[in-house]
Order: C-alpha cells, then sequence, then structure tokens
C-alpha cells in the first residue's frame, strides 16, 4: 500500500493578511476583488473570519493573477507599504507592548505564522554595530520569491517608522535574485544601498535602532498583555485548502446543506474528483457536514438565548431531539450542559 502523497504548499495554516492587503491595494487601483478571488476557493467576505486560514498555494495564484492582470511586478513592494502594525493582527498588539524596537520584532518573529508570514525570519546580532534581518522562502518558487521577500522586508520597513519615526532606515538590503527591472523602486522606498544575486536576503540595520524605546510601552501591563495575546495564539492543526474551501461553502448555508456535486460545480471539480481527494485528506464530506454543524451550534448556544429549536432548524435539523442526538455524538454532552458552562471538546473533521 503506497502512503498518500501531502503537499505542504496546501495547508491552510496563515492568516490571510497578505492576501488582505493585495485585495485592498487591488481595490485601491479600481478593479475587482471578488474576480480575483475566484475559483481560489474563498471571497472577500471570507477575509472578515477571525479564523479563516491560507495556504501558500492559494496566495500565491492569487498574487500571480494581480501581477498578470494588472501588469504590476513591484506589487510586493506596493503591498508591503500598505502595512501598519495593525495588519500582523494579534502579534502586532504585542508589539505594542515592547520596550525597545529589537524586543518588539523578536516578539513578531515568535508569532511570525500568526502575523502572516509565508517566510521564514530570523533576527539576530551580524556585529557590535549592526543587528540583521535574515529571510527565506517556505517553499521553492523563484517566480514567486521577489513578492514575498519584497513584502516581509517592506511592511518591516514601514512598521519601523511608524513605531520609531519616518527617519529609520536600514544600513543595506541584500537579495537572493537577481536585479528586476523596477529596481529603483528599492532605493526609493529603503533609501539604501542595495545588493542583488548575494548569497542570502539579508536587512542589515544600525545598532542603535534595536535599542530605540517604543513610547507603546507600558512596564505594568506587558507581561498581563502578552501572556493574553499568547493564549489566543495557540496554534492548531492546519487544514488543507481545500478542506477550508468547502467549509467557507458550508458555514454560507448550515441550514441546508448543498450536496456533494454542488460543492464540486462551486470548485470547477467533478463529484467523484472531490471525493477521491477528501478520502486522501482521510476525510468525507458528511464529516465536514457535520463539523461545520457543530460549529455554529457551538457558536449560538453560548452567544444567543435562542430555543433549541431554533438552533436545530438553524443547523440544518428538523426537529430539536434529532440536534440533540447529533450533538451528544460529537461532542459527549447535550446542548443544555454547554449552556450551563460546560466546556465542549473541539470537533477534527480530518486527519
Amino acid at each position: 500500500m503506497t502512503a498518500k502523497s501531502h503537499h505542504p504548499d496546501a495547508d491552510a495554516d496563515v492568516p490571510p493578511h497578505v492576501i488582505r492587503q493585495v485585495l485592498q491595494l487591488v481595490a485601491s487601483r479600481g478593479h475587482s476583488p471578488e474576480r480575483l478571488c475566484k475559483g481560489l476557493g474563498f471571497t472577500p467576505e471570507n477575509l472578515c473570519d477571525a479564523n479563516f486560514r491560507v495556504s501558500y498555494r492559494q496566495t500565491s495564484q492569487l498574487v500571480r493573477r494581480a501581477m498578470q492582470r494588472w501588469g504590476d511586478p513591484a506589487i510586493g513592494i506596493a503591498t508591503g507599504a500598505r502595512q501598519t502594525v495593525v495588519c500582523f493582527g494579534l502579534p502586532g498588539l504585542g508589539m505594542l507592548t515592547c520596550a525597545t524596537l529589537g524586543e518588539a520584532f523578536h516578539y513578531l518573529i515568535r508569532h511570525q505564522r500568526a502575523a502572516g508570514a509565508f517566510t521564514v525570519n530570523e533576527l539576530g546580532i551580524l556585529d557590535e554595530h549592526h543587528f540583521v534581518a535574515e529571510v527565506t522562502t517556505r517553499f521553492h518558487d523563484p517566480e514567486m520569491e521577489p513578492f514575498f521577500i519584497e513584502e516581509i522586508f517592506v511592511s518591516s520597513v514601514e512598521v519601523s517608522r511608524a513605531l520609531v519615526g519616518s527617519h529609520f532606515r536600514p544600513a543595506r538590503l541584500e537579495l537572493r535574485y537577481p536585479r528586476p527591472a523596477y529596481a529603483s523602486a528599492y532605493n526609493e522606498y529603503f533609501r539604501c544601498p542595495v545588493v542583488f544575486n548575494a548569497p542570502l536576503n539579508r536587512l542589515i540595520c544600525d545598532m542603535a535602532w534595536f535599542h530605540c524605546p517604543l513610547p507603546t510601552h507600558d512596564r505594568y501591563m506587558q507581561a498581563t498583555l502578552q501572556a493574553q495575546i499568547d493564549q489566543l495564539l495557540a496554534v492548531d492543526q492546519p487544514r488543507n485548502d481545500l478542506v477550508e474551501s468547502i467549509m467557507n461553502l458550508l458555514r454560507a448555508s448550515v441550514d441546508e446543506a448543498p450536496g456533494l456535486a454542488a460543492i464540486g460545480a462551486a470548485l470547477n471539480l467533478s463529484e467523484r474528483t472531490l471525493r477521491r481527494r477528501l478520502s486522501d485528506l482521510n476525510t468525507s464530506y458528511q464529516r465536514l457536514v457535520d463539523q461545520v454543524r457543530y460549529e455554529c451550534a457551538l457558536d449560538l448556544l453560548k452567544r444567543s438565548d435562542m430555543p433549541l429549536v431554533e438552533i436545530a432548524m438553524a443547523t440544518g435539523f428538523t426537529d430539536a431531539r434529532n440536534f440533540r442526538r447529533a450533538f451528544k455524538r460529537w461532542s459527549g454532552m447535550l446542548p443544555n450542559q454547554v449552556r450551563q458552562g460546560a466546556v465542549a471538546p473541539r470537533l477534527n473533521a480530518w486527519a
């Protein structure tokens, strides 16, 4: 029996912070975000969901479309330049509690995946006068490497300027890839020497910036807020992007789940192919339906006073009795126990 192949670039394990910025950039230029997302398994509305995650494959496909349709190879610079500390999500809030810029970036790197990074980022001391941020890509994709490197370095500089002043600038930027046609944009933005075809992707800065104090620091609140953020950022098991796409479609019609054929049509897949791909992921369509119903039921039980019969109908059941039976099977407890404060277990519909 052969092992089933796993494609890490299809793991939906990163918040869609980069996609959000690309779509806002596209909209600001008068283009349609909805059109750019078509066929990728999500819509712009999904980006408002705090629990929504995307894969590298989805993100790189969207960026490729943006480049091809609007002929802008420098979109990585434009995307990074739009970002603020808020765009990093909860890790950005944690940065604001730190005492210095160096401490803030150490905190961000500790939570880099939760901040939306598709790169592997490290911060270190180069010598007594300089510190360095080194970036590598998670996947071998030479065509997309400049975008992801530009986005992470430009956003880091943009946030640094917001935190310590617009006069912030690196000492030197080193990049592994060849000099692009739009290289002048690097000099204009970074305001420092730029070296292409270098051994590593590195942003080198004067040590004085590392120790620069942040005006948002509060020594009394730092430990408390960071502990709360760290708890909220506990890492979940990543989902496959196909699974995430199906669940997004199901969440939009949880009271009347569409059939597998309709889901396949929405994803440009035949019913047979969809069933096979779900089997390869050790799950099934019914298990995904059950998980979406369970998540919705938990939310309604905890956040509303709706009678059980209404919750049953809202989650696709015809009566409260069948709902109770299903909820007991999913969680091992009855709905009223959750309303009384019992902690319901997580349901994981795929391996």
